[in-house]
């Protein structure tokens, strides 16, 4: 997905006001550098950078709008959205705050414009990729796993994508960056810009409206 977002940043925006200065270095190098560290090669004019960053945030950002749009069809064209919105602001970006809650603040932006436009309700029952492993499913895991269960989890955590939409905004964005992107409170509390005991109650609020509404879907094998 970055060469596709390069290529429509590149008809629309230039990459540095100022003169490009190639670094010597290569992708692997790059790669190991820090956010900052990318962030001041793209500002000035490393196009390379800006693609590792994407690189490196792309699979995160999809997930946090396919948890909370569904397998909508837009889903990369958002995606690119997002990409397009930091490359356009990054000057802005002063490093206050880590670039990754800043990234995820800006995805949770677009999905609101996106509900805001659009109230079709979409499937929710279609994987978003290959990687399966961390999902919603830990929110009502079992410390002791069966047979059964583990049959069952495969329809719990289909059933688990259509419940989380169903639940107000708020408890969707603590459970998603909490319980699926693995964010500390002090992060979710700058992402969503309220205190930290707002972020404890509505995740604690959220964990028990999802178990009560899959309780009722599946039955109380789910617990």
């Amino acid at each position: 997905m970055e060469k596709s977002i390069i290529n429509i940043i590149k008809g629309k925006y230039p990459l540095s006001s100022h003169t490009s200065q190639p670094s010597p270095l290569g992708w692997e190098e790059k790669n190991k550098f820090s956010d900052q560290s990318l962030i001041s090669l793209i500002k000035n004019g490393d196009k390379e950078a800006f693609n590792i960053l994407v690189k490196r945030y792309e699979k995160k950002v999809l997930n946090i709008l396919y948890l909370q749009l569904g397998n909508i069809p837009d889903l990369e064209d958002l995606a690119q959205e997002v990409f397009i919105k930091v490359f356009k602001n990054l000057n802005r970006f002063r490093g206050e705050a880590k670039f990754s809650t800043w990234i995820y603040r800006i995805t949770i932006n677009v999905a609101h414009d996106y509900k805001r436009k659009f109230k079709e309700s979409y499937s929710l029952d279609e994987p978003i990729g290959e990687d399966e492993e961390d999902t919603f499913e830990k929110v009502i895991s079992s410390d002791e796993e069966d047979p059964l269960s583990i049959v069952e989890k495969e329809d719990i955590k289909k059933k688990l994508h259509k419940l989380i939409k169903e639940l107000p905004k708020e408890y969707q964005e603590v459970l998603i960056l909490r319980e699926y992107e693995g964010l500390s409170y002090e992060e979710i509390s700058e992402i969503l810009r309220c205190p930290i005991g707002t972020v404890e109650s509505r995740l604690y609020r959220a964990r028990k409206e999802l178990k009560e509404k899959l309780l009722k879907e599946v039955g109380n094998y789910a617990l």
